[in-house]
This record gives structure tokens, C-alpha cells and sequence, in this order.
């Protein structure tokens, strides 16, 4: 059996996101069951490399990589294509094998667990710690590294074989073959309408503060902070919400303020009857205070007059921050293509097997942001 591992190494922003603008490949590294490794630095990375690199991918009854969506991404942006080829990624492979209870499995684990050596550690401890981006590092080291990970990778799954079921095996195939669909969902990402999200930022947040001057006009002579837990509670449930004033102390006597007046702080106190009777076991740890979460608020008794303004503030709060301002921003923040985001799919997080999204969340957003996204699928 013909079994091809291959690797990346890129630039370090944002742990060499590959839909980063400001990252680019800087090693291929690769090595096969019959040969020795090889690593090409990004200077040889050309289009013969690519066609030699396809051969070997057609010709492998099995190709494989460690976190290999995220080399898989490199390699189809330098031209190779994996879409026809049986795929095996060792990292998914160990979280099966440990039964979904290691998340995130590293090859250095991997690698300490089966007895096979170590990943060379220079290159982090000297270089990535250090912030020298990965096309600083002198290729004779660099090169070294590359091929130690693509050395370590076929031995792994060596090792691997002799502790995978029958019945992991036949999820394995599965799931690996998963990794194409979710490697093309990721590459194709989410459009999304940029001035619509504003549009609709610039409407919530007045919105928002229309809320917040009803929430105010119940104690109109409290400044309450709406985004404390604490005060929070004490406007609900009763309690004490403390206001540092200024107060006419005298004056100054002398020096450059002579005869200007002084000003000393006064707490002023509070104190808040109850509008709502805490749940059951909902109080907190700090004495006289209960939990005021979105999920506790939802199952208070009354849901009219200062209740349904607050669960709607905090609704629209979130619509706010998390979608039509956080939208943008984490596509700013990850310098994507502009009106485009590109979440992860995570398969080696959740111990029931499930799939999991993050940077963003694209298995749960708002229903009210259908809208926003744009299909190319017309």
C-alpha cells in the first residue's frame, strides 16, 4: 500500500490561517512509506513541483497529514488538488482511538505516546516564541523541521493501525472523507452584506438607547449600570445601589487654588424594593444577590413591564455586538477578503463526535440575519 504524508509550513498570523491576506506558504514537506522525507522551500514551489506533488497524490493508495484541513487549504492554494484521493488524518484518528476524550491531539504527544520521537522544538522555543516569522528562519533548520513532521506523520499512522477497531475504521473512513466537504465549506465561506449590517447596527443601537431611557425613567435619580450582574440584581430582586456624589466641602485656604471651593466624595445608597421573586436556588455566592443570565430571566414570573424590556435589550444587544458590528470586525481583525467570512469546523472538539464552528459560529446565528448573507448560488 502506497501511503504519501504531507505537510505545510506558513507564516505565523494568526496561527497561519490560510484565508489570512497577510500569510503565505513557506514549505512543502512530504514523505512516503518506501522513501526517506523531502522538504521544498517556497522558492521551489513552482508549477513543475505542484504537477510532480500531483503524481504521487494519484498514484498513493492513501494520503495523510496531521490537522490536515488546515494543510489541506495550503495545498489546494499552491494548485494540488486531494478531491480524488482516500484521505487519513492522524490527529482525527487519535481523538477517535481515545474515544473523543483528547481534544485537540498534538503530533508531539502523539509522537511521545507511541514511542516515536519528538517534533524538532527549536523552531518554536527560537523562533515562533520569539515572534521570527517562519520564512526568517534559516532554511537548513527550518528544512530539518519540515521533514521531521512529515517523518513523523507516516509513523504515526503506523502506530495508529494496531489500536483503530473495525467499527473506528469504517468511521474513520467516513469522517475523513468529510474533510473535503468541510475543507471546500471553509475555502467558499459567507457572504455577507456590509452596508446592510450597518444599516442595521445604526437602527438597534437607537433602538437600544430608547430601551435604556425606559429601563432609567423607573428610578430616574439612580444611575443604574445595566451591564453590571450586581445592579442588575438589585433592580429585579431588591437591593442596595451605591452613587458617589461630589459635596461642597469649604474651600481652599491657600497655594494656587486659594478660595476656590473644595469637593469631597459621598456614597449615597439606594436602597431598591423587589419587583420579581428570585428563582429557587438562583442565588450567587455574594450574599444578597441572585443570578440575572439571559436563560434565568426567561423563566421569572411576569414577563410584562421592566422584564420584557430588559430581555429585549439584551436580545438586540446581542444582535448588535455579536452580528451586525462583530460581522465586520472579526472580518477586519482576521484580514479576510472583505464581505467574506470563513469559519472553522471543528472535528476533533466535542466528546459526542459532533461537529463544532468557531471565528464565527456558523452553526448558530440568528435567524433574524437571513438576509444578510448573499448567495452566489442563483
Amino acid at each position: 500500500m502506497r501511503v504519501l504524508a504531507l505537510d505545510v509550513e506558513t507564516t505565523i498570523h494568526n496561527h497561519g490561517a490560510p484565508f489570512d491576506s497577510r500569510n503565505k506558504l513557506v514549505c512543502i514537506s512530504w514523505a512516503h512509506n518506501f522513501t526517506g522525507p523531502v522538504a521544498v522551500g517556497a522558492s521551489r514551489i513552482t508549477a513543475g513541483l505542484v504537477e510532480a506533488l500531483q503524481k504521487l497524490v494519484d498514484e498513493a493508495d492513501l494520503v495523510i497529514g496531521f490537522n490536515f484541513k488546515f494543510d489541506m487549504h495550503w495545498l489546494a492554494q499552491a494548485g494540488l488538488r486531494l478531491d480524488h484521493a482516500r484521505l487519513y488524518d492522524c490527529q482525527l484518528a487519535e481523538f477517535v482511538i481515545t474515544r473523543q476524550q483528547q481534544r485537540y491531539p498534538s503530533l508531539e504527544n502523539c509522537a511521545i505516546k507511541y514511542n516515536l520521537g519528538h517534533k524538532i522544538d527549536v523552531i518554536k522555543s527560537e523562533y515562533w516564541d520569539k515572534k521570527i516569522d517562519t520564512d526568517a528562519i534559516p532554511w537548513p533548520i527550518l528544512r530539518e523541521y519540515a521533514k521531521q513532521d512529515a517523518r513523523l506523520t507516516l509513523s504515526l499512522y503506523e502506530a495508529q493501525k494496531a489500536h483503530i477497531t473495525s467499527a473506528q475504521a469504517i468511521l474513520l473512513r467516513v469522517l475523513n472523507e468529510d474533510l473535503k466537504v468541510l475543507q471546500e465549506m471553509e475555502r467558499n465561506g459567507l457572504v455577507y452584506d456590509e452596508d446592510l449590517c450597518a444599516a442595521r447596527g445604526s437602527e438597534l443601537q437607537a433602538a437600544i438607547e430608547e430601551h435604556r431611557n425606559t429601563l432609567n425613567a423607573f428610578y430616574p435619580d439612580v444611575p443604574i449600570n445595566w451591564a453590571s450582574g450586581d445592579q442588575l440584581s438589585a433592580f429585579l430582586y431588591g437591593g442596595t445601589i451605591s452613587q458617589t456624589i461630589k459635596e461642597h466641602d469649604g474651600f481652599f485656604k491657600s497655594g494656587a487654588r486659594k478660595g476656590e471651593p473644595k469637593l469631597k466624595n459621598v456614597e449615597v445608597l439606594h436602597q431598591l424594593p423587589r419587583l420579581y421573586e428570585p428563582l429557587p436556588r438562583s442565588e450567587l455566592a455574594k450574599d444578597g444577590y441572585w443570578a440575572t443570565n439571559e436563560d434565568t430571566l426567561l423563566k421569572l414570573k411576569g414577563k410584562k413591564g421592566p422584564l420584557k424590556i430588559l430581555l429585549e435589550l439584551s436580545k438586540m444587544e446581542k444582535l448588535l455586538g455579536t452580528y451586525y458590528l462583530g460581522i465586520p470586525k472579526l472580518n477586519a481583525e482576521m484580514h479576510w477578503q472583505r464581505g467574506v467570512l470563513h469559519g472553522t469546523f471543528n472535528t476533533v472538539v466535542a466528546a459526542t463526535g459532533r461537529l463544532s464552528c468557531m471565528k464565527p459560529n456558523l452553526q448558530n446565528f440568528a435567524g433574524e440575519l437571513k438576509d444578510v448573507f448573499i448567495t452566489r448560488y442563483k
